[in-house]
């Protein structure tokens, strides 16, 4: 009776909610795993760009394994999940013996990071089914996998394993085993390993916060920057064009400032303009009052002859009182 009521209590908990970080190099059968532990074929997986997140439900778990790209430039995200995770899963190319050094020095750098450091994790050896997979045994030696363990203090799990030989129920016997021990570590000290994870995400989270808000400034001083840049070349602008109209009216304007010799040849020809209208004035007044009646008076007495002389009479200049006037030959002789 006490072990049926102990059973019930167990079967009415809630399901507790655990996190899984699924990481590795590039092309090491990351998602074949996921989809084969999800029920789907693994056969024919596209590389994972970004991340993929898979929801399943395993015994008194609710489980969410986020699938991360494996790519040089996506490894940069994988800390942003870190501090979500309540274990890891790195999956390692067992064939890929060129890479294992760089594998290495991956699962090194995960298991360096302080929010990972001291979480269990599951270290799946794939592809044991190609020609010239590398053993359990190798795959210790060559990732060093004793000393990373033993520095980091993560408990650890190596399984070898073919993620493409089954999936759902038929998934490899290995892939099942290893997730039964990491859920079981996980479950051993989940109160402790849950306040972590608050803990580190509660940190991210205002981080991220922070993170944005400095963006936000930065883009506001850039724009701020660049409306000031504007503002400014536009003013430029306008001067430019104000200053060349003035430009062009001075030049169509006469200069104020010329060399007095200039206004006083200018002066001189103004006067000897209006002197010259003077004296042509009384020149022809003078001539019409002096000759008109004469010539009318001759004209009536003398003939052709006489005429014809007359024109040929010559004005002569003389100077008076600095005004030049004409003068007849016969009235200097």
């Amino acid at each position: 009776m006490a072990s049926c009521c102990s059973w019930l209590k167990r079967w009415r908990k809630p399901a507790k909610k655990v996190t899984l970080l699924m990481v590795g190099l590039d092309n090491a059968g990351k998602t074949a795993a996921v989809r084969g532990i999800q029920g789907e074929n693994p056969v024919n997986v596209a590389p994972t760009v970004g991340f993929s997140k898979v929801d399943l439900k395993r015994g008194k778990f609710q489980v969410t394994i986020f699938d991360l790209g494996g790519g040089k430039r996506i490894r940069g995200i994988w800390e942003n999940y870190y501090s979500e995770s309540h274990g890891v899963v790195f999956v390692v190319d067992s064939s890929d013996i060129q890479r294992i050094h760089e594998t290495r020095a991956t699962l090194a750098e995960v298991l360096r990071h302080p929010r990972i450091a001291g979480k269990p994790v599951l270290v799946l050896a794939n592809k044991q089914d190609r020609d010239g997979a590398l053993l359990e045994g190798e795959i210790i030696e060559s990732l060093s996998l004793e000393k990373l363990v033993n520095e980091h203090k993560c408990r650890c799990q190596l399984e070898p394993c073919s993620a493409v030989l089954g999936y759902g129920r038929t998934v490899d016997k290995s892939i099942r085993r290893g997730l039964k021990w990491l859920l079981s570590n996980i479950a051993e000290d989940y109160e402790a390993i849950a306040e972590r994870v608050r803990r580190d995400t509660a940190k991210q989270r205002a981080w991220e916060e922070q993170d944005r808000k400095e963006r936000a400034e930065r883009v506001r001083k850039i724009r701020e920057e660049r409306d000031r840049k504007e503002r400014e070349e536009a003013e430029q602008e306008e001067r430019r064009v104000e200053e060349k109209k003035e430009v062009e009216e001075g030049a169509n304007m006469p200069n104020p400032f010329q060399p007095i010799y200039n206004v006083v040849h200018e002066k001189d020809n103004k006067e000897d303009k209006e002197t010259g209208k003077g004296e042509d004035a009384l020149q022809g007044g003078a001539l019409d009052c002096r000759s008109k009646p004469k010539e009318d008076v001759e004209s009536t007495k003398s003939g052709p002859a006489d005429q014809a002389q007359k024109k040929s009479r010559k004005l002569r200049l003389r100077w008076r009182n600095n005004r030049v006037e004409p003068l007849r030959v016969e009235d200097s002789t």
